[in-house]
């Protein structure tokens, strides 16, 4: 057992030409705490995860010998866990008394819907709009039933019923990070945490199992088993922070080498070759358990294992699409649509085409509606940046 050093919790400095064009995105070195760089490159793996799948449904992306059709979920069960861990982990570093301090839920409360809601509530609108204006062809038909049932989390057209089960999300985190931190201050041993770890997944998944779940469930509770384990993640990662030994590096990559092996094996097409059944796009639609699992020690393993297995997370390119990534993720359908109707799937290199456009799209989309609201926050008077700087989730 060695005690290897872990990625700094602040970005790492740029000294490349056009440095101050990445930190219009990436933000300056050291400007945010409880901040990894790795965890921007896997959110932009989960997007691109998405759209690579929508470009394959679509036949824009054309893969010899294996398509990427029916793996799109797999990337938002990554965003599930990627949130669950971020926010969790914040909170865990707080003390129990602190749990009591209306100030702290009310700035958490302002952050989860500047967070989620003003770009939500632009797409939501401009989808009424174009639908009340009889435009066709636009990718979200919204009427004005269908606007209300979004604001109220009631449903979810395409990609937009993850909204639903974000936000649920983030209104019973504080009850379960009270749990997490009240664990931690008894100082259980971790078989002790690691058997009620396994209660807590087994009892979700009984009260809210896989096969009931519907298509694009816009529910919590068929997805709560990749919430937990994101949570759960974060717990581990704080033993592991204060733990006077860890598991070697090799360890983690070994971990992190045989994650994604696993979700290289979920791809639908990959499966049905190994299996010799006719491969079906929805075979990896449910299978909660294993993504929370898998994605959660993936992302341990990025941030304990060694560099060359954070590295190409960290890289800039990865890191922008990763902080763009809620744009692209809102956006990239319409997009889609609009390039299928001028025939860019028989254009060269048409997946290079709809994804530059997409995340052209979706970096004008960041830098209008999301990147002004990022570091806004309640502040306690007379204590600038009480309560320190939370992730971005």
């Amino acid at each position: 057992m060695t005690t290897p050093s872990l990625p700094q919790e602040t970005s790492t400095p740029v000294d490349e030409p056009g440095a101050s064009w990445w930190h219009v995105f990436l933000g300056r070195p050291g400007a945010r705490r409880h901040h990894f760089d790795a965890l921007d490159g896997l959110r932009g793996l989960a997007v691109l995860i998405v759209l690579l799948s929508h470009f394959s449904n679509y036949g824009v992306l054309v893969l010899p010998g294996i398509g990427l059709s029916g793996i799109g979920k797999s990337g938002v069960y990554l965003f599930f866990v990627l949130s669950a861990f971020l926010l969790t982990r914040v909170l865990l570093e707080r003390p129990l008394a602190k749990f009591a301090d209306g100030w702290l839920w009310a700035d958490y409360a302002l952050r989860r819907v500047l967070r989620i809601w003003p770009l939500y509530l632009v797409v939501l609108l401009v989808s009424w709009w174009l639908t009340r204006a009889g435009v066709q062809g636009w990718h979200y038909v919204i009427d004005t039933g269908a606007l209300i049932r979004h604001l109220r989390l009631q449903e979810g057209q395409s990609v937009l019923w993850s909204i639903p089960v974000e936000f649920t999300f983030y209104l019973w985190l504080p009850l379960l990070a009270l749990a997490f931190v009240w664990v931690q201050h008894r100082r259980w041993p971790w078989p002790v945490e690691a058997v009620l770890a396994i209660l807590a997944l087994a009892g979700a998944a009984w009260a809210w199992p896989a096969q009931a779940s519907a298509v694009n469930d816009v529910r919590l509770g068929p997805y709560l088993v990749i919430f937990l384990c994101g949570a759960m993640a974060a717990r581990w990662d704080h033993r592991l922070r204060h733990a006077r030994t860890r598991p070697r590096q090799a360890t983690w990559a070994a971990v992190g080498v045989a994650a994604m092996l696993a979700c290289a094996l979920s791809i639908p097409q990959v499966w049905a070759w190994l299996s010799g059944d006719a491969a079906d796009g929805s075979l990896n639609h449910r299978w909660f358990l294993f993504f929370g699992v898998v994605w959660s020690l993936l992302l341990l393993a990025v941030l304990h294992g060694p560099q060359w297995l954070r590295a190409p997370f960290e890289w800039a390119p990865s890191r922008l699409l990763g902080v763009v990534s809620f744009s692209a993720y809102l956006w990239h359908m319409p997009i889609l649509d609009g390039l299928l109707r001028v025939g860019v799937a028989q254009w060269p290199l048409a997946a290079a085409v709809v994804l530059a456009a997409s995340i052209a799209a979706a970096m004008l989309s960041y830098l209008l509606f999301e990147r002004p609201l990022r570091d806004v926050r309640l502040r306690r008077a007379g204590r600038s940046g009480a309560g320190g700087t939370p992730p971005q989730a």
